[in-house]
């Protein structure tokens, strides 16, 4: 008589929740995917690849690509409907402020 061999069962393993609040997600807010990044790409060897990885898989929860953000912007005013003296500022300050 052949016995036959059965496996153990496997178990399934589930793939995490997204947690849409990164408040819950940051144990420690001070230091953040992006601030990883930035000091690798700055030279700094003080990351550890545990840390550099662990970075690499939270910062889709953290930080959501702009092509997935909805925007609705609107153009309020053309740059015709500048005056003189408002287009030399927004030139030099390089920001498009309020104007009233």
């Amino acid at each position: 008589m052949t016995e036959k061999q059965t496996l153990p069962k496997r178990r399934s393993r589930k793939a995490p929740e997204k947690v849409s609040d990164p408040q819950l997600l940051t144990a420690h807010p001070a230091i953040t995917p992006l601030d990883i990044f930035t000091r690798v790409m700055l030279g700094d060897e003080t990351i550890t690849d545990r840390q550099f990885d662990a970075a690499k898989v939270a910062a889709p929860y953290l930080h959501p690509k702009l092509a997935g953000l909805s925007m609705n912007a609107v153009i309020r005013r053309g740059v015709e409907e500048f005056s003189d003296d408002e287009l030399s500022t927004l030139a030099q300050t390089g920001a498009a402020g309020s104007t009233n």
